[in-house]
C-alpha cells in the first residue's frame, strides 16, 4: 500500500511540476512587438548621401562620385532619408544641403527624385538609381577660393523629426574646389 501511496504522490508532483514549468515559460515568454503604428514614426530621422560631379545626363562621367570640384562645375548632393525605427525611406522628409564657403552659407534645397527607375539616356542605356533619394546641386562660382569648404545637410519630416548629415572629418573626405 505504501508503494501505492508513493507511486501516486510522485505521479502528483510530477503533474504539478510540469503545470508549473509551463506556466514559468509563458511568464518568461517574450512580450509580442507592438503593432506597427500606422502614419507615425517608429525610430529617429536618418540621412545620408555623398557629393557627385552633375553634367550633361549623357556624358559618361555624369553622377560619377567625387569631392574634388572646379569651379564653374556643379557639385551634385544626393541624399536618402529612412525612418531609423522601420528602415523605410521616409518619403515626407524636406532637405536641404548647406554649402559655407568664403565666410558665407549657402543653401541648396534638393528636391525628391523617388525610386530606381529610368532617368535619363544615355550611350549604354539608362540611369538608374539604387534607392530612393533627393538631389540638389551648386555650382561653384567663379570666385570661390580654392581649397577645402564645408557642407551639412539637413531634414525635416512631417512628424517635426529632424537630422543633419555632416560628411567624414577626414581631410581627404571633404569637399575641396581645385585650380
Amino acid at each position: 500500500m505504501k508503494s501505492l501511496y508513493t507511486a501516486v504522490f510522485s505521479a502528483g508532483l510530477i503533474a504539478l511540476s510540469i503545470i508549473g514549468f509551463s506556466g514559468y515559460l509563458e511568464a518568461q515568454a517574450p512580450a509580442p512587438p507592438p503593432p506597427p503604428q500606422t502614419g507615425h514614426p517608429s525610430g529617429k530621422l536618418v540621412i545620408w548621401g555623398d557629393t557627385a560631379i552633375f553634367i550633361n545626363p549623357t556624358d559618361p562621367n555624369n553622377c560619377i562620385l567625387t569631392n574634388r570640384f572646379k569651379r564653374g562645375e556643379r557639385v551634385g548632393f544626393r541624399m536618402t532619408a529612412i525612418d531609423g525605427g522601420t528602415g523605410e525611406i521616409e518619403q515626407t522628409a524636406a532637405l536641404v544641403a548647406h554649402v559655407t564657403f568664403a565666410g558665407k552659407t549657402v543653401d541648396v534645397p534638393m528636391n525628391w527624385r523617388g525610386a530606381a527607375g529610368p532617368k535619363a539616356p544615355t550611350p549604354r542605356g539608362y540611369i538608374r538609381t539604387p534607392y530612393e533619394l533627393w538631389t540638389g546641386s551648386w555650382t561653384v562660382p567663379a570666385d570661390a577660393p580654392v581649397g577645402r569648404i564645408s557642407y551639412t545637410v539637413t531634414a525635416t519630416d512631417k512628424f517635426g523629426r529632424k537630422a543633419t548629415f555632416t560628411p567624414f572629418s577626414a581631410e581627404a573626405s571633404q569637399l575641396v574646389i581645385v585650380p
